[in-house]
């Protein structure tokens, strides 16, 4: 901010940030504690918070609209933000994990033409913080986790996707949610709570660094 080696943030770039502060309480399970979010943000129940994500860009804060692309933990974003932030080079604390196409995979949402809410394409149920989503990532087709759970077998690791009929290899106790569990790039959990984000994170973070060591 001047004498420091940093830049001068112009009036322009402390509008945009105008009504945002960072999160104070978000310390442990790997989440990162400079988080930039809406300054009420702080005070909504985990519910709250999951309905605001099922509505907004992660990245811009703009309310989503189609394309719409999820990271590996789950977060939703505008492509077009997400392409932007990529072209730009300036990482920021929160979305590191941003670095290329490879990060993000296009979610083929089926829409409510009346609500504009999002639907599981099988039960025909509204997709929101009691009714989550998965998000099959090699296909890109999202269903209720309950939808889910009907089509595939507890004791196998290989499915169809029940929208679009695509083949998948999964770890089924993915669904415990245990902290032990590796990491998983099949099957992601869309609009996590912000303790499941931390524990997403920590996870991402070590398989990265597992896979730089074996490169």
């Amino acid at each position: 901010m001047g004498g420091d080696g940093g830049s001068i943030p112009s009036r322009i770039d402390l509008v945009r940030t105008s009504g945002y502060a960072f999160s104070r309480n978000l310390g442990g399970m790997g989440y990162l504690p400079n988080t930039q979010c809406r300054a009420g943000d702080e005070h909504l129940s985990s519910n709250q918070m999951k309905e605001l994500r099922w509505k907004t860009c992660a990245l811009s804060q703009e309310p989503l609209a189609p394309p719409i692309v999820s990271c590996k933990l789950g977060l939703l974003y505008n492509k077009e933000a997400v392409l932007k932030y990529i072209l730009s080079k300036k990482p920021k604390p929160s979305f590191e994990h941003l670095k290329g196409l490879r990060d993000i995979k296009d979610v083929e949402f089926m829409v409510d033409k009346v609500t504009q809410r999002f639907l599981c394409p099988i039960l025909r149920t509204e997709l929101s913080a009691s009714n989550r989503g998965v998000l099959i990532w090699k296909c890109g087709c999202c269903v209720s986790e309950k939808a889910f759970k009907q089509f595939m077998k507890n004791d196998s690791t290989e499915g169809l996707c029940p929208n679009c009929n695509s083949s998948f290899k999964y770890n089924p106790e993915i669904f415990n949610k245990s902290q032990t569990l590796p990491f998983s790039s099949d099957l992601v959990f869309l609009v996590p709570d912000l303790n499941e984000e931390g524990l997403l994170r920590t996870k991402l973070l070590h398989l990265n660094n597992k896979t730089i060591k074996t490169q």
